[in-house]
């Protein structure tokens, strides 16, 4: 996620170069897994595996990124870095039965990314009223939060429908997830690939859910098994 110059493998300045180089390196291992995951049989032994070491890769990149934000504070990828953590979160809590502590570690990464939603709006308006950027930038940004946690509401609201729910928000986190990490680094090497802006920022809001309904065609609502008649007497 940083820098937003073109990246230079062969100097990390200003950086640590153990945090940018493993950042970069467990990046690209995540991203592989997750187009692993994505495309092998769901539920198998290389889709559970391919989904693990996706998520444990999000969470290193999280630090990592964490890391170099510490050097070079850009709000935009602050936002994506905890945005990765809480879907990737999220999709994997989503195939747990509900209990006491699946419901508090939701509920806690559903806060957080409000928490990091208000801190970047804080961050931004400044520069909005500076004229520095302009105030449809930090509107795009922030509308995959806004999207996901409705989401949010929508899921924690029917507890009773979480099992027939609970694989269709898993396939839809993990695509955000995944897509949320790829933008990242877009951002970073743009510079030399010179996508329009526009189209970098708006391009998630796009393609997620292109991809979340063609994948979800394989998982097609269950319907509420009907009861069983009685044997008449």
């Amino acid at each position: 996620m940083i820098p937003i110059e073109p990246i230079d493998l062969s100097a990390a300045t200003p950086f640590d170069p153990f945090s940018y180089y493993i950042h970069i390196l467990v990046g690209l291992i995540a991203i592989s897994a997750a187009l692993i995951a994505l495309f092998v049989r769901k539920g198998s032994k290389p889709h559970i595996l391919a989904g693990r070491v996706f998520a444990i890769g999000v969470t290193i990149v999280a630090v990592s990124s964490l890391a170099l934000l510490s050097v070079r504070m850009i709000p935009p990828l602050l936002v994506a870095t905890f945005l990765s953590v809480y879907t990737a979160g999220t999709a994997l809590l989503a195939l747990r039965p509900a209990g006491a502590l699946v419901k508090v570690a939701e509920y806690s990464l559903s806060a957080l990314i409000v928490v990091i939603a208000g801190l970047f709006v804080q961050m931004s308006i400044p520069h909005v009223v500076q004229g520095n950027i302009p105030a449809i930038g930090p509107i795009v940004i922030l509308a995959i939060p806004f999207i996901l946690l409705i989401g949010d509401v929508n899921f924690y609201r029917q507890p009773s429908r979480r099992q027939e729910l609970r694989v269709r928000r898993h396939l839809a986190r993990m695509i955000w997830a995944l897509v949320v990490v790829i933008r990242a680094p877009i951002v970073e090497v743009n510079v030399v690939l010179q996508i329009p802006t526009p189209l970098v920022l708006i391009g998630p809001l796009v393609v997620a859910p292109v991809l979340i309904w063609f994948f979800m065609r394989k998982f097609p609502k269950k319907k509420a098994p009907q009861a069983t008649p009685s044997p008449e007497v």
